[in-house]
């Protein structure tokens, strides 16, 4: 082999190496949680020394289960309120390109994640097939259409799961980790589970 063709095969073996994903670095909810900052400028974690959060992490804006999330928004203020805390919406898209979906809450604290990187750290993953298109899935899926909410164009990662989680002082508190995409938070039975625990 030439000089030149044996540097050419090297350069090309040096360019497929770099191509290689690396696998995403997971971090604790404590370190990914002083990353984040809320519309307060204040961190995630320095608000979660503060005061009790209720952190609703969101699917995609175009899937119907968000829209219908998003639509009973000034119940889960109200429902956080009435526990003390303040709720925090988690989205996939950057900052401020989540404004047109919250139509009149503009005041609700938002978190933008694009990179999932908060999802991962509070266990959130992708969805399998029967977790995004089961008929389980479906079924709740034709529902929520025939209700009003729609459905909108991809906004986001469609495989990501969503989740509920009350955190306080960097930690994770009480968790609702979706189990399909059409679960809902409940944030009635996610401030229950702090009466229940031992």
């Amino acid at each position: 082999m030439s000089p030149c063709n044996h540097q050419r095969c090297r350069a090309r073996r040096k360019i497929s190496a770099g191509s290689i994903p690396q696998r995403a670095e997971v971090l604790d909810p404590a370190s990914a949680s002083e990353k984040f900052q809320l519309s307060s400028c204040e961190s995630l974690l320095e608000a979660s020394h503060k005061r009790l959060l209720v952190l609703v992490f969101l699917r995609h804006f175009g899937c119907t289960f968000t829209r219908q999330i998003l639509r009973g928004l000034e119940n889960l203020l109200k429902n956080a309120k009435t526990h003390d805390a303040e709720l925090v919406i988690v989205h996939m898209l950057g900052k401020g390109g989540e404004t047109p979906y919250f139509g009149g809450h503009d005041g609700v604290a938002r978190i933008s994640d694009p990179h999932c990187e908060l999802y991962r750290a509070f266990g959130l993953g992708k969805g399998n097939f029967r977790e995004l298109f089961g008929l389980h899935v479906l079924w709740l899926a034709a529902l929520s259409i025939f209700k009003g909410c729609g459905v909108g164009h991809l906004a986001g990662d469609g495989r990501q799961m969503p989740g509920a989680f009350l955190f306080r002082d960097g930690e994770i508190i009480a968790s609702q980790r979706a189990r399909s995409a059409s679960d809902m938070p409940d944030l009635d039975a996610l401030f229950d589970s702090l009466s229940t625990a031992p």
